[in-house]
């Protein structure tokens, strides 16, 4: 338990401060705990799949976007190190060098790891999947959205009805920003009646929101890009940040045509809907401002 405390506790600091902590952890109480407990054997530990390992990457580029952070994974799949490392670690120091040279928007490099993580996974079914993913976000990344679409396209020998619902929602976001590259009116009009059905089951995804902002402005629907950004600073929990978007709304409404959808019925109830959650979001801010 104190293990896993002490694991936990690294990503709130570094140790140099326990009066912070009402119980501080230190490796003499770690000892301590180890000396007292039963010397039975413990349970093997669960071999580390090529899609946990992926994953795990992916969490270690997003969570520490640092420029050095980035480096330091890139070399973790180079040299020696790499060549230490079992079958499934290697698929994920690949992933992540791959997604950090994205990052870095160095797209040669991503392809050349992109390349070699191919074919770490050849026969995984489910790592391969999550290879096309990461292919077609460097893709869009760089800008050929045609290359993710047809990446996206291929078709996956996955069809177990739990991993494909589990698979929507990247699917669904790389479909979406390939979409408003694209530009296409079909394309995007589609990608916002997915984006809508999304969040109105999950209200909370705030990158969902955020897209489904941009495909409003690509369309021209101003009045509900601007609706839908409220929404992401809703999901975020910054709900000053979504008060301004929903007066801007209003005001927009207040003032003119501009950016309206040019039915008169949609757009007294994207008004509707612009009133009541601003009355809503109050209501959070008043209680979020009594917490504080």
């Amino acid at each position: 338990m104190f293990d896993k405390l002490q694991q936990a506790s690294r990503l709130n600091d570094n140790g140099a401060y326990p009066y912070l902590r009402s119980h501080p952890l230190s490796t003499e109480r770690i000892a301590d705990m180890r000396s007292r407990q039963v010397l039975d054997p413990g349970a093997p530990a669960t071999p580390t799949t090529a899609v946990h390992a992926m994953i795990v990457a992916r969490a270690r580029v997003l969570s520490n976007p640092g420029v050095d952070a980035l480096r330091a994974l890139r070399v973790e799949a180079q040299g020696d190190a790499f060549n230490a490392l079992n079958a499934s670690r290697q698929s994920g120091a690949l992933y992540g060098a791959a997604l950090t040279a994205n990052k870095m928007r160095d797209f040669t490099e991503a392809r050349e790891y992109l390349a070699r993580l191919y074919m770490r996974v050849q026969g995984d079914d489910r790592a391969l999947r999550l290879v096309r993913w990461l292919e077609a976000e460097v893709a869009l990344t760089a800008g050929n959205a045609l290359l993710a679409v047809t990446t996206m396209d291929s078709p996956s020998p996955v069809s177990n009805n739990l991993v494909d619902r589990a698979a929507s929602r990247p699917k669904l976001l790389l479909g979406a920003i390939a979409a408003i590259q694209l530009g296409e009116r079909d394309g995007v009009q589609r990608a916002v009646q997915r984006l809508q059905i999304w969040v109105a089951t999950h209200p909370r995804d705030a990158q969902a929101w955020q897209l489904l902002s941009s495909a409003h402005a690509a369309q021209g629907h101003t009045l509900r890009a601007i609706r839908a950004d409220a929404e992401t600073q809703v999901a975020q929990l910054d709900y000053a940040a979504a008060l301004t978007r929903f007066k801007a709304a209003q005001d927009m409404l207040r003032g003119g045509t501009a950016g309206r959808s040019g039915d008169a019925a949609a757009d007294h109830i994207d008004a509707s809907i612009i009133d009541t959650r601003k009355r809503q979001v109050e209501l959070l801010f008043r209680e979020q401002t009594l917490d504080r």
